[in-house]
């Protein structure tokens, strides 16, 4: 098993707590995540108290180097996505267990 949590991995484990087929929990995430998505290209922001905020930000066209060649380009502006953890989320990463398992490696 790897550091990362996989979709299917966490298909499994909301089926598991919720008491659905994988089938309909993989229906479920995917549902979710469609609609937060939709709702951020709107220009919402998407806040689930104790866990955090989604949010966009526009990043404006900027001047870079071509590594490569040495030449000035202008790249281009996007929308980034933005996550702010909530102050449950933040005060859990922060636990004393969270902390020591990171620093104790």
């Amino acid at each position: 098993m790897t550091n990362n949590l996989t979709k299917q991995e966490l298909v499994s484990k909301i089926a598991e707590k919720v008491g659905l087929s994988k089938k309909q929990a993989g229906e479920a995430l995917d549902a979710t995540f469609e609609s937060i998505s939709e709702e951020l290209t709107k220009g919402r922001k998407f806040t689930m108290t104790g866990f955090g905020t989604f949010s966009i930000k526009p990043r404006q066209p900027r001047t870079g180097v071509n590594p490569q060649t040495g030449e000035s380009m202008v790249i281009p502006g996007k929308l980034v996505a933005k996550f702010k953890a909530g102050k449950k989320l933040a005060e859990t990463l922060n636990s004393i267990k969270s902390i020591s398992k990171w620093i104790n490696q």
